[in-house]
């Protein structure tokens, strides 16, 4: 029975890599032949792998169109986080592993090895053939990454010194000079790479040098690794390079750029509109009526940002998990889950902050709390959870014990104790924790969530109205942070007592925390209703509907088919007790179940898809991501 040609050569790759394993002793040959046989034909970084980088590329990608305008230090990096980065760290040593062992194959087929090579398994061109599995191609993509990234003046002497069949000739008769080409190639790349990357050339070098001297496949492969690595950082550089240039003209085109494209998804049903329009009429129901003053002697388009202000605070405030953010914040759903993790945060705080004072009255000390005791208190707190690290209830749950500690600890230093430590009051603290983070006083969370959104609802709308005729460019430059080191990690799970705060902990302000806060909200807030509220919220249709409703008139129909439990909201009376430490239960008792115009105005070439407009799926390219 013949084999078809793709069994032919299935079998000569198994012919050759039984070669490989009786080639190289022990284990090292299982593995290197295993990758010669499972391993990718191509290398971990291609032309188009690295294509997304392109300048036609950066401006048609809708996820960087928006992210330009949140993140300062918006850039292109290598994409190896998560589960995702790690299976193609995977891939890439095993591909690395199996070029290993094509190199000695070459080293034993072309140099002579009668021994290994004198075997009855298939003809000799046969198996020579099907042993150039990788090589040809690397050589090929270096030849295309290169071409890419030299001047016009340049691209002949890359086609000359990477000529693929000249190369493979050079091998399989012993003459190529590996060194020389290295060395070429060095010469090249610092012409034209940043001079941070020389040292890395270099290296490149010495790795070739070392593998040709020492007949060593493996460093031959380091230096091609490192060959790779060191085009992917030009091709990065380039791009942040143009990110860096365009910036300003990528930010002033957000709104016109992002309204042609989300009406081309909408066009196309890629995106439901529909509950979000559903959301907004129901805050604009629901805010007439629970504030009508809010809604008098005001233009409409400030009415309209304002209730779509209040709608978003809501969502953000909500710990219910089946609230969630309409789809049209699908760009900034990352950015916008972390905010919500950091008001919780401060509703948790908030929470601790109140079975502190009831803590201070058992001791016997009924006096108001000073602002300096305050801000030891919170220091120590988020010194154990982690101050924007977006861990929100989670994290809080389970550090509930070393909370419990820190309370005690506080609450006997500002009594004047010489102990930190009663074992009766860190029990008691901790019962009272229970109940807040197990459900068990459903309203507490409720209403300390209300106090942080009148803390800061007023100033976002502040910040709007200040910034309400800016431009994107105007926003950016006013409203984006500097540059900070991320915040170190929590201490381990195990550490009982959490560290003291350093000096600049405790000068940190909690205020300067807050207005980044109300800045990122505003933003985001402000971008987002320009974007989407003439082409989604705000249509022409629904204007007297607004105008009828803004002015009382109680005729006024509005569409209201979201229930209360999905509005993003919360009730509760002020008036009841947050905590009922009287029926605290013990902790050890399992745990409950719990889970530039203030108007946008519809432009009416924006109501129809736009020909010229490209529709991307905005996900990151395969060897690198936004950052």
């Amino acid at each position: 029975m013949r084999l078809s040609d793709e069994g032919i050569q299935k079998q000569l790759e198994k012919d050759l890599a039984q070669i490989i394993a009786t080639m190289v002793p022990g284990s090292e040959g299982e593995r290197l032949a295993d990758a010669f046989l499972t391993a990718g034909a191509g290398p971990p970084i291609t032309k188009q792998s690295l294509s997304e980088l392109d300048i036609g590329n950066i401006i048609n990608n809708i996820k960087l169109r928006h992210d330009v305008n949140l993140d300062r230090d918006l850039s292109f990096r290598p994409n190896l986080d998560g589960a995702k980065g790690q299976e193609k760290l995977k891939a890439a040593k095993k591909y690395w592993n199996a070029l290993t062992a094509e190199l000695e194959l070459y080293r034993n087929f072309f140099q002579g090895s009668p021994s290994v090579c004198d075997l009855e398994r298939a003809p000799w061109p046969m198996l020579v053939a099907a042993s150039k599995k990788r090589i040809p191609l690397m050589f090929a993509t270096i030849q295309d990454i290169l071409k890419n990234l030299v001047p016009d003046r340049d691209q002949a002497r890359v086609d000359e010194h990477l000529d693929n069949a000249m190369l493979m000739q050079q091998i399989e008769k012993g003459v190529c000079d590996l060194i020389r080409l290295s060395e070429w190639l060095a010469h090249l790349l610092k012409e034209h790479c940043a001079p941070m990357r020389d040292e890395w050339v270099d290296k490149m070098v010495e790795s070739t040098r070392i593998g040709v001297e020492e007949s060593s496949s493996e460093s031959i492969v380091r230096g091609l690794r490192e060959l790779l690595g060191i085009l992917e950082a030009m091709k990065l550089d380039v791009a942040n390079h143009q990110i860096r240039n365009l910036r300003a003209l990528l930010i002033e085109d957000t709104i016109n750029f992002e309204q042609k494209y989300h009406l081309s998804r909408i066009a196309r049903r890629r995106i439901n509109v529909e509950i979000a329009q559903r959301w907004y009429s129901y805050e604009t129901h629901r805010l007439r009526q629970l504030s009508p003053e809010s809604f008098l002697h005001k233009d409409l388009g400030r009415v309209q940002l304002e209730v779509f202000i209040h709608g978003l605070i809501g969502l953000l405030l909500s710990n219910d998990s089946r609230n969630d953010f309409p789809e049209t914040f699908y760009l900034d759903h990352d950015r916008l889950r972390t905010l919500k993790s950091e008001l919780h945060d401060l509703v948790y705080f908030e929470i601790c902050f109140e079975i502190f004072g009831l803590l201070l009255k058992r001791l016997g000390f009924h006096g108001p709390i000073s602002h300096r005791t305050r801000e030891s208190l919170r220091n120590s707190l988020f010194a154990i959870i982690g101050e924007g690290t977006g861990h929100s209830s989670g994290w809080w749950t389970a550090n509930r014990e070393h909370i419990s500690v820190e309370l005690v600890r506080h609450a006997l230093h500002v009594r004047g104790y010489s102990h930190s430590y009663d074992g009766y009051l860190v029990h008691e603290a901790d019962c009272l924790l229970h109940q807040v983070f197990y459900s068990q006083c459903p309203d507490a969370f409720a209403r300390h969530a209300d106090a942080v959104e009148q803390t800061i609802l007023q100033e976002i709308l502040d910040c709007t109205n200040r910034h309400i005729n800016s431009s994107p460019m105007e926003m950016f430059n006013s409203l984006i942070a500097p540059s900070t080191p991320p915040p170190p990690p929590p201490p381990p799970m195990s550490n009982i007592s959490a560290p003291r705060p350093t000096r600049e902990q405790s000068t940190s302000s909690a205020p300067d925390h807050l207005t980044n806060i109300v800045h990122r909200i505003a933003h985001i807030a402000m971008l987002h209703w320009r974007i989407w509220g003439p082409i989604v919220y705000v249509l022409p249709e629904d204007e007297d509907a607004s105008s009828n409703l803004i002015a009382g008139d109680s005729e006024a129909e509005v569409r209201r088919t979201q229930t209360e439990t999905t509005s993003g909201h919360r009730h509760s009376n002020p008036d009841e007790a947050a905590i009922n430490d009287s029926n605290c239960p013990p902790p050890s008792e399992p745990a409950c179940n719990s889970t530039p115009s203030p108007t946008p105005t519809p432009s009416p070439e924006l109501q129809q898809q736009p020909s010229s407009s490209r529709p991307l799926a905005s996900q990151a390219p395969e060897a690198s991501t936004l950052d």
